[in-house]
């Protein structure tokens, strides 16, 4: 019996999307919750009214408040699963026979309460198992919320970029019509000159157009790199305690290194100069 109401309680605590523990959680409007990640995912490049994943229900919302009673009730379950792997005869102390309910800071390992006192571990930062998982879940989300930021902010750019390059090259074919259309008016006997002065207008816009495209391909890149990051988070959230509490601080640091990192767009004023000076028929 107790074992059928574990397993429904998990049930109830799993996310539909990725069938893992829900990770800050959200309830919308029907009624079903779910990872907030999941959502920003599956919700990214639809318009409003979005659908529930489950039930399909239309939602007119695409942000939600974190769910504070189904967060905590993860978190119960989350340290249950933990104290059950650490108390295993297995895991507990090889020399005190105790259960290892302290995480060392500085060796990221665990320890039971006296080898926590010993000479070795005395002047090293240790903190209760169960507080230190619930500290790197915490600075987990904000590394996420800060990532999600910046594959949006990097996605606006890619776009603006992207727009750029289409109303460039729509400009080149305006130009090449205009400057034709001068020497057909003004100056009917010099083709040979008017090639020429094509040829010299296409060869600088196309410098121009190389820097928007190598742009471009940066942000593709950099969009690439923030989305694997993001769902490697997303993978090691769904780590048990015992995971997430020592292989965090590599991932976090190439994280937060990633981050630092933001390729810029072509300046829209560069841009705009740089049509003005081509094609420049007679000065």
């Amino acid at each position: 019996m107790e074992s059928g109401l574990s397993q429904a309680f998990r049930e109830e605590l799993t996310c539909f999307v990725c069938m893992s523990y829900l990770t800050d959680p959200v309830t919308i409007s029907c009624g079903h919750s779910f990872c907030r990640a999941c959502l920003h995912l599956s919700w990214e490049d639809s318009q409003l009214p979005v659908q529930c994943p489950t039930c399909r229900e239309p939602s007119q919302q695409k942000d939600f408040r974190t769910s504070i009673v189904l967060k905590k009730l993860v978190s119960i379950a989350r340290q249950a699963g933990l104290m059950k792997y650490l108390s295993s005869e297995e895991h507990q102390c090889v020399t005190h026979k105790e259960t290892k309910g302290i995480f060392c800071m500085e060796n990221r390992i665990y320890l039971c309460q006296l080898c926590s006192d010993s000479h070795e571990h005395r002047g090293h930062r240790h903190c209760p198992i169960e507080a230190a998982a619930e500290g790197q879940m915490e600075r987990l989300l904000k590394q996420m919320e800060s990532l999600w930021k910046k594959i949006q902010e990097n996605k606006e750019n890619l776009e603006v970029e992207r727009r750029m390059i289409t109303q460039w090259k729509n400009s080149l074919i305006l130009r090449e019509e205009m400057i034709r259309t001068e020497y057909r008016i003004r100056h009917q006997n010099l083709s040979e000159q008017e090639e020429e002065h094509i040829a010299c207008m296409k060869e600088e816009a196309n410098y121009y157009l190389e820097k928007l495209m190598e742009s471009e391909a940066m942000m593709v890149q950099k969009d690439k790199q923030l989305r694997d990051m993001y769902q490697e988070l997303m993978a090691m959230f769904q780590e048990p305690y015992v995971v997430l509490l020592q292989d965090f601080d590599d991932i976090f640091r190439r994280s937060e290194s990633m981050q630092l990192i933001k390729p810029l767009a072509m300046k829209p004023e560069i841009y705009v100069l740089a049509f003005n000076g081509l094609g420049q028929i007679f000065t």
